[in-house]
């Protein structure tokens, strides 16, 4: 490992998760989905290291409708006093409660919720006062909960609600994020941002996102430890600032996210986008929540873009452009420029929505510097899925990505995971399949080579569909699968 990613990763390990606006959220390495709110899926806690063992329970939910799927997002809470932790995830009807207690996974309360089977009401936080906040977008409200009382075993029970006026602000989204002020920022199907008081249960703030972004709602954002968002679209890349008053635009960047030969096709609106990204369409965008590298004055924000034949990883300066900064050149054609903002593209040698392949939809994981991405094979993936795991270290001082490896034989079908058992002693986590039989590995984070596998059966119960796995207080990680929630070892 060349040692300026050293460095970064040691400087990583010893301030902790990167900054972000996180003092309100639970104490935990996963209050929110993909982490925190940088969405590094990667924790400061130690991890498992090379993985040896798995166990699992059953999903819990109603059953009232159509058997649901549990939600892609895990979350953990701040643990109990007696040290075990309780995990939350949010199936198409309703909020879920596990415990880890001396490493076992029980089953603990489900809370019924007013819901439709499509809304994908999948957004979920934990504060630190042990509230929780999720979505019944058919009801157009916000849902808080939390346990009955301050115990282990104690039932969820809903403590009250934050409705959102339709015809006002359009239809909530299951994206939403906590602000360093403690208010919600969400997105509306209006293409709107929304500031949220939670205490008050009022909309106290409303931007208009650029009218020439496109759709691309199946996304969720980042936010910053100044306040600045961080939104992808079909046809951009946004920077709007909260400073606890009023949004403002920071900053917008045009980029194709969809890629050559999807110039003539019509944007596709949210619910035809989600669709078409089930199926393995092109000309869908990014599917990649950005994920923040650095910090706001000399840092970046990074997404996979939806590009044939391969998907590239595109870095955005956060703030503004170097004074000395020459814009990149265009990856198809190298006399045409990319606008300003955009600090480098690199094509990702294993991640292609060609052949069998997906344009990229589970999110690049970072650590310091140090990015993983992975060929997502879609919600029902074969029995011989595309597979392809990389490393993408991103230069600051050369201001370019550089490719560390490239592992054509891992299969991971959802968001990287990152975590370390030392500072230098740093593995990947994902699930995939290998023709009929699931497989949990650790890849080596400075090689890339397999350092631990295990046999999940071939049942589709333990199946990731692009879902993030979380780390939990005694290094273990818990993953939702289609109908069974998975702890790995």
């Amino acid at each position: 490992m060349r040692f300026a990613v050293l460095l970064s990763l040691v400087c990583y390990l010893l301030a902790g998760a990167p900054a972000s606006a996180e003092p309100s959220l639970a104490d935990s390495a996963w209050p929110i989905y993909h982490a925190n709110t940088g969405a590094t899926a990667s924790s400061p806690y130690l991890g498992p290291g090379p993985v040896r063992e798995a166990s699992s329970v059953p999903a819990l939910t109603s059953k009232r409708l159509r058997k649901p799927s549990v939600s892609p997002w895990t979350v953990m809470a701040t643990p109990y006093m007696d040290g075990s932790q309780a995990i939350m995830t949010t199936p198409n009807d309703g909020i879920a409660k596990y415990l880890l207690r001396n490493g076992e996974l029980e089953q603990i309360s489900f809370l019924k919720l007013s819901r439709r089977f499509f809304d994908f009401d999948w957004g979920i936080l934990l504060l630190d006062d042990g509230r929780g906040i999720s979505t019944e977008q058919r009801e157009d409200r916000f849902v808080i909960f939390a346990d009955r009382t301050p115990a282990p075993e104690a039932e969820l029970i809903i403590t009250g609600y934050i409705s959102v006026d339709r015809e006002l602000y359009g239809q909530l989204t299951a994206h939403f994020t906590l602000a360093p002020d403690g208010r919600l920022i969400t997105l509306t199907s209006a293409n709107k941002l929304l500031a949220v008081d939670i205490e008050e249960r009022t909309v106290v703030a409303t931007y208009d996102l650029p009218n020439d972004s496109g759709t691309s709602f199946h996304n969720s954002f980042p936010i910053d430890e100044a306040g600045r968002i961080y939104l992808s679209t079909q046809t951009l890349m946004a920077a709007i600032d909260w400073d606890g008053d009023t949004f403002s635009l920071a900053w917008k960047a045009s980029y194709d996210m969809r890629g050559p030969g999807c110039e003539s096709d019509v944007l596709l609106k949210p619910r035809q986008e989600f669709m078409a990204v089930a199926r393995g369409k092109p000309c869908t965008g990014s599917g990649t929540t950005p994920t923040l590298l650095g910090d706001q004055n000399t840092g970046v924000v990074i997404i996979v873009d939806g590009h044939s034949p391969r998907n590239h990883l595109v870095a955005f300066w956060r703030d503004k452009p170097p004074v000395d900064w020459l814009p990149v050149q265009h990856a198809s054609d190298p006399s045409l420029l990319l606008d300003e903002h955009v600090a480098a593209t690199f094509a990702l040698p294993l991640s292609t929505p060609e052949s069998k392949g997906f344009t990229a939809e589970n999110s690049p994981a970072a650590l310091g510097d140090a990015v993983i991405v992975a060929q997502w094979a879609g919600f029902k993936p074969g029995r011989e899925p595309p597979r392809g795991l990389q490393r993408v270290d991103w230069l600051p001082d050369k201001r370019r990505f550089s490719l560390v490896w490239a592992n054509p034989d891992v299969h991971f079908n959802g968001v990287p995971t990152i975590a370390c058992q030392s500072r230098i002693d740093c593995h990947a986590y994902g699930m995939g399949r290998y023709g009929r039989e699931y497989r949990y590995t650790s890849v080596d984070f400075e090689t890339g080579a397999v350092s631990g596998v295990v046999t999940l059966g071939n049942r589709d119960d333990v199946l990731d569909q692009g879902n993030n796995h979380a780390i939990a207080a005694d290094g273990s990680i818990v993953y939702s699968g289609r109908f069974r929630m998975v702890n790995v070892r």
